[in-house]
């Protein structure tokens, strides 16, 4: 009888013991998730157009490169000021050692990632767009970047900020991107104060704060009060030639209100790590592609409304908010600008 019951407790305890191996093969649990791999199985790079000491766009996506490697534990690594030209090379650098998802901090990369993935079938590629792109490889990741929707909260607060009726926006290349936020800014201006005016100028660089400076004494000059900025490095310009006058901007990316505390309303304020983090989730969960979105509320969000007269820093607000819920559709317009 003894005898017996030792047999059956050594079967149930070997059978216990199988049960167990079983579930750790089958990624029971750890950050590895449903693909049964660990993080020691995945290594993340970054492919920045700029250097990440900008304080503005590159410097977000060196960001959300700590945060990957925070939260999930895996190896990481970045080149900066990266053209496009040379970024084929530096991706393939980073694929012959070993790294296995490979970001490009920019839309003007996707080229390249079109062209490496079906090439390196084994390695996940994460490309940054303005929106969903049909038929991209079985191994991308798209993560589109809704910027206009943003720029829309951007456009009420100046037109209820504005005190001369003129508002003015700063930008660098023509891009779909800012097409569209232009486009969104005045559907926001029209919406919120119709009687105000809205003046645009493309100055050919987002990084050339000399141009951009000419550009905003030059709408300075002509009466606008409100400047909206779209440019990266020319911000600094922007900045330059609205300090001792009487004219508010907002800018994107990074709050830079410390540059000018009295000249600033807001910032449209953008945290790369949150959709990041969710492509690098699914990614070790076994998902080679898809899409993320990046939106008012998912990675955007407004800094605080400030030197502006009591009551638009709540109805600001209530329209990001409004946006973020999707109670609020706005039509992305990208191919010219509208009357």
């Amino acid at each position: 009888m003894v005898a017996a019951l030792k047999k059956r407790s050594a079967g149930v305890a070997a059978l216990l013991t199988a049960a167990l191996l079983l579930l750790a093969a089958c990624g029971g649990g750890g950050q590895g998730g449903g693909s049964g791999e660990t993080p020691a199985d995945f290594k993340f790079a970054m492919i920045l157009p700029g250097t990440v000491e900008d304080a503005d766009y590159n410097f977000v996506g060196y960001e959300a490169i700590q945060d990957v490697e925070k939260t999930f534990g895996i190896a990481t690594s970045y080149q900066e000021r990266v053209a496009p030209a040379d970024a084929e090379r530096v991706a393939r650098g980073f694929i012959n050692d070993g790294y296995n998802i490979i970001a490009f901090h920019g839309g003007q990369f996707l080229t390249t990632v079109t062209k490496l993935a079906p090439e390196f079938p084994d390695v996940t590629f994460i490309a940054e767009t303005a929106g969903e792109i049909p038929d991209l490889p079985d191994n991308v990741w798209n993560i589109g970047r809704k910027f206009y929707e943003g720029f829309y909260a951007l456009g009420a607060l100046a037109a209820h900020a504005t005190q001369s009726g003129k508002i003015g926006i700063v930008v660098g290349i023509e891009l779909p991107d800012f097409i569209a936020s232009i486009n969104a800014i005045k559907e926001a201006v029209a919406a919120e104060n119709p009687g105000v005016e809205v003046v645009y100028t493309f100055v050919g660089d987002q990084n050339d704060p000399v141009k951009a400076r000419q550009a905003a004494e030059a709408q300075i000059n002509a009466g606008v009060d409100v400047i909206i900025l779209v440019v990266n490095l020319g911000a600094f310009g922007v900045i330059e030639a609205a300090q001792g006058k009487p004219v508010l901007l907002t800018t994107y990316y990074t709050d830079k209100s410390d540059l000018a505390p009295d000249n600033f309303a807001s910032s449209l304020l953008l945290d790369f790590g949150v959709p990041y983090k969710a492509v690098i989730s699914r990614i070790m969960d076994g998902e080679r592609s898809g899409y993320e979105e990046m939106r008012p509320g998912n990675g955007m969000s407004l800094a605080p409304v400030t030197n502006v007269a009591e009551g638009i820093e709540e109805r600001i607000q209530e329209i990001f908010d409004q946006i973020a819920s999707r109670e609020l559709q706005l039509e992305e317009k990208a191919d010219a600008i509208i009357d």
